[in-house]
């Protein structure tokens, strides 16, 4: 990525890589919180449910601005806990970006973003499997 110049990275970090350090020393301009379900809770991954919200928790200590899901359950513990300066997203909560006329088909994603005052529409592709 360095010898491509590559300047930006959007990247999964998952609850593993953090409670394991794999990104230690990393800096994130943005951390993302989507959602806990207790998948990860094994002997391999986290014993429980503390553990594997201390071990997301550890990205918002790493990024300037986080963003957390208002929707989820967890999402108000991340916003209390986190160091980083903190924003809200959601669908049926109040939060500082709500996403509203959501349509989802097999090609794309389309909603419209409230964020303040303003609404933007977004349309994402869904790419095919070949």
């Amino acid at each position: 990525m360095v010898k491509q110049k590559v300047e930006y990275v959007i990247m999964e970090v998952s609850s593993q890589s953090l409670k394991l350090d794999r990104v230690y020393g990393l800096n994130f301009d943005i951390g993302v919180f989507t959602n806990f379900s207790e998948d990860h809770i094994s002997p391999k991954e986290h014993p429980d449910m503390e553990d594997y919200f201390k071990s997301k928790l550890k990205l918002f200590d790493s990024c300037k601005v986080g963003f957390t899901n208002v929707d989820d359950l967890g999402g108000n513990k991340i916003l209390k806990a986190a160091k980083c300066d903190m924003k809200t997203y959601g669908i049926d909560n109040s939060a500082n970006l709500i996403a509203k006329d959501i349509t989802i088909t097999n090609t794309y994603a389309d909603f419209k973003v409230k964020l303040g005052e303003r609404n933007e529409r977004v349309k994402v592709g869904i790419p095919r499997k070949i």
